[in-house]
């Protein structure tokens, strides 16, 4: 992986950080699949929302053109990147993530969309929309000139351990971040208190997910946590730290 920093294993540690955050905080992102005839690439601009374990995760309609093709052939590659900022904008960090979109069916994904995604909700009962998961196979990580290169799904997948325990308590934990003063949220957030309100949407055991209308913001643990109690505890660190 090509870096100016002196130490690789500082810039990789950089690099996987980078791309998770970006994983997280993506509530587009640019698909591009195979089209089912002639095999000509497609890419269309979709709603992303993050698994427990990071993985993309899509609310598709069966009769758009993109589903239909990963119908006939399921390979596919996702574009992540940043809010705009001020620069050059090929100067700040993206993620391509290759692998396989297959249905995902589980109720839980939809209610991770759909926390991330709100307006989302005005079509989510569609007949014909159903959620799909990118399932990993390649990452190509950009932060910017001199950054680029690959990493695997490993670096970038969070370990799935506790999943079951914080799912189930993630309505109370998620109100009891909100039950907090708006500036410690907005803390935790990296910003002063604003209009609309920073709110907890969502968490998983490497951190938390927070947004104030249409922007979104990452609480990243230091260390994971695979029960409630630990994640109460990780978050309790992080907000007497700031």
């Amino acid at each position: 992986m090509a870096n100016a920093s002196a130490d690789p294993d500082k810039a990789h540690d950089e690099a996987v950080a980078d791309a998770k955050r970006l994983m997280r905080l993506a509530r587009t992102g640019a698909l591009a699949t195979l089209n089912a005839e002639g095999g000509d690439p497609l890419t269309t601009l979709v709603g992303v929302a993050s698994d427990f374990d990071g993985a993309p995760l899509f609310l598709m309609s069966t009769l758009s053109r993109h589903t239909r093709n990963l119908a006939r052939d399921p390979r596919a590659s996702l574009l992540l990147s940043g809010a705009r900022e001020r620069g050059d904008p090929l100067n700040h960090p993206r993620v391509t993530l290759g692998g396989r979109v297959d249905l995902d069916p589980a109720g839980r994904a939809k209610s991770r969309y759909l926390q991330r995604n709100r307006k989302a909700a005005l079509y989510a009962g569609f007949a014909d929309f159903g959620m799909f998961r990118l399932r990993i196979e390649s990452v190509h990580f950009n932060g910017g000139f001199g950054r680029a290169g690959a990493l695997t799904p490993a670096d970038v997948l969070a370990s799935r351990a506790g999943e079951e325990a914080l799912t189930e308590a993630e309505e109370r934990l998620i109100a009891e971040v909100n039950a907090l003063c708006e500036a410690v949220i907005a803390r935790l957030a990296g910003h002063k208190v604003s209009r609309p309100v920073w709110r907890g949407i969502g968490l998983d055991g490497e951190g938390l997910d927070l947004a104030a209308g249409g922007r979104a913001a990452r609480v990243q643990f230091r260390v994971p946590a695979d029960d409630p109690a630990t994640w109460r505890a990780r978050l309790e660190e992080l907000i007497d730290a700031r």
